[in-house]
């Protein structure tokens, strides 16, 4: 490379020669679309991945040709050239087998370049050499490596040339042979030589054959009078007759007038590329407009080049020029195609490609996914267009459409002007309006249409809307032209983050957060608290309250206006409130909050009391929001809370305002706790499994207390470590280890039976040490520090409170809409099984009866549908109704059919489910029984041991009795007087005569 590059340092890169760079690439692509696939991507099979990076050092492939491109990495044009031609090097160099179609497929591609790169660059270049020329006979001398490869041993068969295609390195595990290069003086393989010659390191044919012969001579010169070199030698030579036959060929062509001529093509060569009609460019660029995004989580559809359509301004986006180097946008392209400044087809690709790379480019570096999103469809949709247009013209089928009439549905794409979203037609709005003289429940129905809509669109839209007062979200937002209401189109819906910016535009004055004062400060932390809620955050809503109803649903604008007086949404509140002189309490802002949601049940009670299932939604929704920004609002403003008894206390439920006092948020309080201590907490089957969402809470709280910050305060209350007096004043001692314990066996049943054992603990301490910390140091600090876990602990409380009570809220209001969507498909499931019986059976039919049925009393009732099946008299009509019957008779078999599939897969799973949570509870069982053997064990063991030390006590005390048992009594101050009874032992005279 650094051979091949030396003398060409001065063709650095710029913006033109990269814009040329690209064009060879793309139609290098489409070009040798079937060669091309082979090297779109770098070499990843595993079976040849280690031998190719072992026999290639430099890999390259056109992907990471472009991301090289892309990342402005080549210095100079050369270094581009040059990994262009090593990609098809390295096939060539690595594929060495005779006829291989890799190689056919290598030479095509490079070949194809080679004309690609003399048309868009040696001739803009010309006369200046600004990359290493080919040799005019490069193909011929491929060629003639190929003959060498096609040279085979006479006594086995295999490829004489082998040992000669890669450098001797690579036999040798990296290194020379001992005493090579003291015998040869220019190491050289086919391999290398074949680098070289599509490298363009030869000038000459006469260099190329040098070093060809070169290869031969060096394997001569080092095995000639080797013991173990005649194998070498003698295919060496072989190998020498063929090459001299094929390079010989190769001189005299050289020398040849054959040769001097081609010398003369090669030089003047350039390929021919025809230049693109205006109506063949135009018809692109039609169809390219026509092209639409359809969000993936929202599934709202919009148009894919209404933000590619006008310039960017650099006023409001002064950072533009900074990051994108090429500006370039639709408008632009329609005026050099008027203007026919397109000499080729790559050009106008280049330009429509360097609209979406500059989207890419500048949004990735704010963080517009939204832009990225549409950017990355559009540029695939234009790329699959283009290939398939130009494959037409190739092929002489193009013919140019008539130009369209400029109406207002293409008016757009026929004046070049910038596009506004999809919407629906005149008929079908005219349809959806609300009218002030419609019944509440059609104007309920269309309203929660439209909400539905709107609520979608807001999901995909509002991924690009940034922080609240964030500078960098706004740049992001004005990166892109965006469509704006205007009052020629007053029932027009637009994306939420366009709503918000236009609404944003009408307060001017809005401040800085460090401008703000604290309660307003506060008031913003409040408010960006509530916008993270899921059903309201601004990355997918679920449902639509940052707007007003005029930008968002147009067709409910009248009938909005007639129920609700003042209308509020949040960002109008956050726009008044950094503007300033709107608020000036805390209390007036959080009434504007309120008034959101309030306004929201207002307009959607009549839906609600009727049934309909959006109105309900966003009425249910309404009414826990409501109640949750209560709650939020007394929380996170209570520094600005005033202590008022005689003021009205909400206790429960959605009020429509409060009063910001100490006694509502007490109340508050009082009434989470209610909600959040009764709740049970889901337990894990298994201990591997990871905790239910009931437990992760008990974890934060747990953990709350173990922040390395208060390991100083903690430490009286991690283990049970108590004073010797300690439980004749605490009846029931608490340590955090114990409540982990507790918490990890499974034992609470409630959060809010962990959250009594927690507080136990510092309350237990300040009792305890109440009257003697002014006695003990000890004491007085485990008094400080139970004060001071206690106030972290209750905050945890609160953020606990908040959060679980949330959402026990949302789950039940959730759970309540999808089966209330559910009975909706059911209906709407009768309504088609209705409507299929009255197609499959025609009025002309005469009814004559309706089948009744009833059932005896205590049978089994099935539920009724909202329609009956009537009977018919078939018997004048049977021939006639035959193929129906067969046709009805054949549908039931197949959904008999699926039913029963699906049931099979039902019962699979379920018996899978009960096996293996049997086989669990078996395994449990076990364990159980193993532990409970081995206490046991060590239970008997203990006794027995117990019994044996019993009995050598009581033999030892015997032992000491027997001894000591009279001094014993007689040294016992409380013992009975002794009596001693002398008896005078008597004898009988009998006796005494016969002892005698």
């Amino acid at each position: 490379t650094t051979m091949a590059t030396a003398n060409f340092a001065g063709s650095t890169m710029n913006a033109f020669r990269r814009a040329q760079c690209y064009k060879v690439i793309s139609s290098l692509k489409r070009r040798q679309h079937a060669n091309c696939k082979w090297f779109l991507k770098p070499v990843s099979d595993p079976k040849i991945v280690k031998d190719y990076k072992e026999k290639i050092s430099h890999p390259m492939d056109l992907s990471t040709l472009s991301s090289k491109l892309d990342r402005h990495q080549y210095e100079t044009l050369a270094h581009f050239v040059l990994d262009l031609r090593r990609i098809f090097s390295n096939c060539l160099q690595y594929n060495t087998d005779y006829g291989d179609d890799f190689r056919s497929a290598a030479v095509e591609c490079f070949g194809c370049a080679e004309d690609l790169l003399n048309f868009f660059v040696a001739k803009h270049e010309s006369p200046t050499v600004v990359y290493p020329n080919l040799l005019y006979c490069w193909e011929k001398c491929i060629n003639a490596i190929d003959s060498l490869l096609k040279v085979k041993n006479a006594d086995d068969g295999h490829q004489t040339a082998w040992y000669f295609l890669q450098p001797v390195t690579f036999f040798c595990s990296g290194s020379y042979p001992e005493g090579y290069l003291e015998r040869v003086n220019k190491p050289i393989d086919l391999g290398t030589i074949t680098q070289k010659l599509m490298l363009g390191c030869y000038n000459s044919v006469g260099a190329f054959v040098a070093d060809c012969r070169t290869v031969v001579k060096n394997c001569k010169a080092y095995y000639a009078d080797r013991d173990d070199g005649e194998l070498f030698v003698k295919r060496a030579e072989r190998l020498e007759e063929s090459m001299e036959i094929h390079l010989g060929e190769l001189v005299m062509f050289d020398r040849s007038p054959d040769g001097n001529e081609a010398k003369q093509k090669a030089k003047s060569k350039c390929m021919a590329i025809d230049k693109p009609s205006k109506s063949f460019l135009e018809d692109i660029m039609r169809d390219l407009r026509a092209t639409t995004y359809t969000d993936r989580v929202a599934k709202i559809t919009e148009s894919g080049t209404q933000y590619f359509e006008m310039p960017v301004d650099t006023t409001l986006v002064p950072d533009y020029l900074q990051i994108v180097e090429n500006p370039m946008n639709l408008e632009a392209i329609d005026r050099k195609i008027e203007n026919g400044s397109y000499k080729t087809p790559e050009d106008f690709e280049y330009d429509v490609n360097l609209i979406f790379k500059n989207c890419e480019r500048y949004n990735q570096s704010n963080g517009n996914t939204h832009m990225i999103s549409i950017g990355k469809h559009t540029a695939k949709a234009f790329r699959k267009l283009f290939s398939s247009k130009m494959k037409t013209l190739e092929r002489g089928n193009f013919v140019a459409r008539a130009p369209l009439l400029p109406t207002a549905s293409n008016r757009d794409s026929a004046g070049g002007k910038k596009k506004r979203p999809l919407s629906p037609g005149p008929e079908e709005r005219q349809a959806k309006r609300a009218s002030t003289t419609d019944s509440s429940k059609s104007s309920i129905k269309t309203a929660s249409r439209t909400a539905s809509k709107a609520a979608s669109a807001g999901r995909a839209a509002s991924k690009s809307v940034g922080k609240i007062g964030s500078k960098k979200a706004s740049s992001v937002k004005k990166a892109a032209p965006e469509p704006k209401p205007t009052q020629s189109e007053p029932h027009v819906a637009v994306p939420m983050h366009v709503a918000i910016a236009s609404i944003k535009e009408r307060y001017p004055g809005r401040r800085g957060l460090k401008e703000l004062e604290n309660w307003e400060s506060d008031c913003v932390r409040f408010l960006k608290q509530l916008t993270k809620h899921p059903w309201i955050t601004a990355d997918r809503p679920k449902y639509i309250f940052h707007v007003p109803v005029e930008f968002m649903f147009p067709e409910i604008k009248d009938s909005y206006s007639e129920k609700i007086e003042k209308p509020m949404d949040l960002t109008t509140a956050e726009s008044k409130l950094l503007q300033g002189a709107s608020y000036e309490t805390v209390e007036e802002f959080v009434n504007d909050i309120s008034l959101i949601f309030t306004n929201a049940i207002s307009f959607n009670q009549t839906g609600h009391d009727i049934g309909e299932p959006t109105s309900c939604a966003y009425y249910e929704v309404s009414t826990h929001l409501l109640k949750y920004s209560r709650w939020l609002s007394l929380e996170v403003l209570q520094t600005h809370l005033i202590d008022s008894p005689s003021s009205p206390v909400v206790e429960k439920g959605s009020a429509s305002s409060w009063k910001m006092t100490i006694q509502n948020r007490e109340m508050a309080r009082k009434e989470m706790e209610n909600i959040v201590f009764n709740e049970n907490i889901e337990k894990r089957y298994d201990p591997r499994e990871k905790f239910t969402w009931t437990e992760q809470e008990c974890d934060k709280l747990l953990k709350s207390l173990r922040h390395t910050s208060d390991h100083k305060h903690m430490s009286y209350f991690i283990q049970e470590l108590f004073p010797a007096d300690y439980y004749a004043y605490i009846k029931k001692p608490m340590a955090w280890e114990k409540c982990k314990k507790k918490f990890d066996d499974g034992q609470y049943d409630t959060l809010g039976d962990i959250v009594e054992d927690l507080r136990l603990i510092f309350s237990n301490a300040l009792k305890y040490n109440a009257k003697v910390r002014e006695l003990s140091d000890v004491s007085r600090s485990a008094y400080s520090s139970a004060i001071h876990m206690s106030r972290k602990l209750e905050a945890a409380i609160d953020k606990m409170l908040l959060s679980v009570a949330d959402r026990i809220g949302r789950e039940k209001i959730d759970l309540i809409t999808s089966q209330r969507e559910m009975e909706a498909m059911r209906r709407e499931e009768e309504e088609q099984m209705k409507l299929q019986w009255e197609k499959e059976h025609p009025s002309k039919v005469e009814i004559k009866t309706t089948i009744k049925v009833i059932h005896p009393r205590g049978s089994r009732r099935q539920k009724p549908t909202d329609f009956e099946f009537p009977f018919y008299d078939e018997e004048d009509d049977r021939e006639d109704s035959q193929d129906d019957t067969l046709r009805h008779a054949k549908s039931l078999f197949e959904k008999q059919i699926k039913a029963r599939a699906a049931m099979k897969e039902i019962s699979l799973a379920v018996g899978i489910h009960v096996y293996r949570k049997l086989d669990q509870r078996a395994a449990a069982r076990a364990w159980a029984y193993r532990m409970a053997y081995t206490a046991f064990v060590e239970r008997k063991r203990k006794e027995e041991k117990l019994k044996a030390f019993k009995k050598n006590s009581r033999e030892e005390s015997s032992c000491k009795q027997t001894n000591m048992c009279v001094s014993t009594a007689l040294n016992d101050t409380n013992r009975k007087q002794i009596k001693i009874c002398l008896q005078k032992k008597s004898v009988s005279k009998r006796k005494l005569l016969t002892s005698l």
